[in-house]
């Protein structure tokens, strides 16, 4: 290979799996961080750190990928902000984004403004000073929602970050790409669990809206199919999932 090799997505995603392992064994540096001022959150030491390791690990990274050997980064805050430099000048621009709090959910980005497929890394801070800095990383989308049963939100949503959907280092799940519009689904599918293990939920006018429109699709549905056409559909949706 030549140092035109593409910088990928995946190879990107390998970098934030190997920076989140070198940023787990800088405990020492973690504790030494000015985490806040008052009620401001204070990530630029943060950024700069894993910056650091991020930039350590594009090292390491080019031993296992020697195809990217002849490539060099630089990596600039907020977050991880990565120029992947060739070695005819040409540049290229990724970024891993950053999260940290002391719980182990936050609100994330607007979905409007994100790429769910960025790779991420959450530190949840520990509430004993002398305490273990806990840090995971994983594409956006396997972080994103509190649960399976989230509502709707009345503007662009903006989901929360769950460390717990997250993957420790020795369990990291491969690169998966999604569409943008995978946050619609998953907020559907959220709906339509909600109604059908109700009682496992706080109500929300919501379900009395899902019910509705469940009901109002199911009906129209079947007054204006016949049975051969059910049963046609029934099939083609068989074909479809084993298909996906």
């Amino acid at each position: 290979m030549t140092y035109h090799q593409k910088i990928t997505n995946e190879i990107v995603y390998s970098l934030c799996i190997k920076t989140t392992q070198l940023l787990k064994e800088t405990q020492d540096k973690l504790q030494k961080i000015t985490w806040t001022n008052g009620e401001a959150n204070l990530d630029t030491e943060y950024s700069q750190l894993a910056c650091n390791c991020c930039s350590n690990a594009w090292d390491i990274t080019k031993q296992i990928y020697p195809e990217y050997s002849k490539i060099s980064i630089v990596c600039n805050p907020p977050d991880i902000n990565i120029t992947f430099i060739y070695l005819d000048g040409s540049r290229v621009n990724k970024k891993i984004e950053l999260k940290s709090s002391k719980s182990l959910k936050m609100p994330g980005s607007t979905i409007k403004k994100l790429d769910v497929n960025q790779p991420l890394i959450y530190c949840v801070r520990p509430q004993d000073i002398n305490g273990e800095y806990r840090i995971r990383c994983s594409q956006y989308h396997n972080a994103m929602g509190e649960s399976n049963i989230d509502l709707f939100q009345d503007r662009t949503p903006r989901p929360l970050i769950n460390f717990e959907k997250m993957n420790d280092i020795e369990d990291s799940t491969p690169f998966e790409y999604k569409e943008k519009k995978y946050w619609i689904e998953h907020y559907a599918n959220c709906a339509l669990r909600r109604i059908d293990i109700a009682t496992q939920c706080q109500k929300s006018w919501q379900d009395d809206m899902i019910t509705i429109i469940k009901k109002q699709i199911i009906e129209d549905y079947l007054k204006n199919k016949s049975i051969e056409q059910i049963e046609e559909d029934k099939l083609s949706l068989q074909i479809e999932n084993v298909i996906i």
